[in-house]
């Protein structure tokens, strides 16, 4: 069964097939892999910003499913990342991705390096044409060590995850031996929902906490906003963070996207993201997103597409990019 299993898993990775590729489905079992090539540059003037120069990766998933009753089953996801620097010597790999969990009538529960409960609302706005603008509310993406609960109630769905502290710093003792102590806690609990009305309206909340030290608690409120009526798209979501991005540093962001659909094929879009930061001791304020992004998108098909993305870099002492790439998913 493992060696069928492979023949069939490394021929489907350079399939041209859109969405998860099944490669394997006994009744009972299956597994599906997908995949993206991203090649991108970014072009800005001599203050050059942290997206300067090459931006291309490869990504490589797979998504299992086993059925253990007629009511419960098993599934597990994992997905690789490779990030290509300018020199072949220097790649970086990482997961993005893996978890296992079991799916039942009462909701799904998975554990393992998986998206927190906030993602659900901060998604809204996530949807930028290239790799290198949004994704500025705070801290809400993957993480590690993250239990989390899944379930849809009609329109509702509800997610709740809690992330468990893995943390530790190694130190010399004065002896010359290396101890483990715990540094900050990176322990974390999230709470979202959102929920989808018939005519195109969806609306989402988040909240997430955690307690980094003794000496400070942590936390971000999340709101969000999508609607959609034939051709045109629009998204917003606010977030309001308490130290969340680190002691004695609250913030406020917000994100705005709208998108319009011109053809089947071209499409456009105007997004804007904004961050303060402000110091909680001399209440200074600090702006450090400050964005203004006109994109576009050409889908040759299913799975080839170009997008290109003009930013207005509100920020002082940063100049204004572009962003190029072209994207092939199976």
């Amino acid at each position: 069964m493992k060696k069928s299993l492979l023949a069939l898993v490394l021929p489907s990775l350079f399939a041209s097939t859109v969405g998860a590729v099944e490669v394997y489905n006994d009744d009972n079992q299956s597994v599906n892999v997908y995949g993206r090539a991203y090649a991108g540059h970014d072009f800005s003037g001599d203050d050059k910003n942290a997206n300067y120069g090459n931006d291309s990766y490869i990504r490589i998933g797979a998504k299992l499913k086993s059925d253990i009753t007629d009511s419960l089953s098993a599934f597990g996801r994992y997905e690789l990342q490779y990030d290509l620097d300018d020199s072949e010597k220097t790649p970086t790999t990482k997961t993005r991705l893996a978890y296992v969990g079991l799916d039942s009538e009462v909701g799904a529960f998975s554990f393992g390096r998986q998206y927190n409960a906030v993602t659900l609302t901060s998604d809204l706005t996530d949807i930028a044409y290239t790799n290198a603008h949004g994704g500025n509310l705070g801290n809400t993406s993957r993480d590690n060590s993250t239990f989390k609960y899944s379930n849809k109630f009609a329109g509702l769905q509800f997610d709740a995850s809690y992330r468990f502290d893995d943390t530790q710093e190694n130190i010399d003792d004065g002896t010359g031996n290396i101890i483990n102590v715990n540094g900050e806690s990176d322990s974390e609990y999230s709470l979202a929902a959102a929920y989808e009305l018939d005519f195109g309206l969806t609306l989402a909340a988040g909240f997430s906490a955690k307690s980094p030290t003794d000496d400070y608690d942590a936390s971000i409120f999340l709101l969000g906003a999508s609607y959609q009526t034939g051709p045109v798209n629009v998204a917003a979501t606010f977030a309001q963070g308490s130290e969340f991005k680190g002691e004695g540093t609250d913030h406020t962001a917000y994100e705005f996207a709208v998108e319009y659909k011109i053809t089947k094929q071209l499409r456009a879009q105007v997004l804007y993201n904004f961050q303060e930061l402000e110091d909680t001791v001399s209440s200074v304020k600090t702006d450090s997103v400050d964005d203004l992004v006109f994109g576009v998108r050409y889908d040759f098909n299913k799975s080839l597409r170009t997008v290109a993305e003009y930013r207005i870099n509100g920020v002082d002492g940063m100049d204004d990019d572009f962003h190029l790439a072209a994207r092939y998913s199976f």
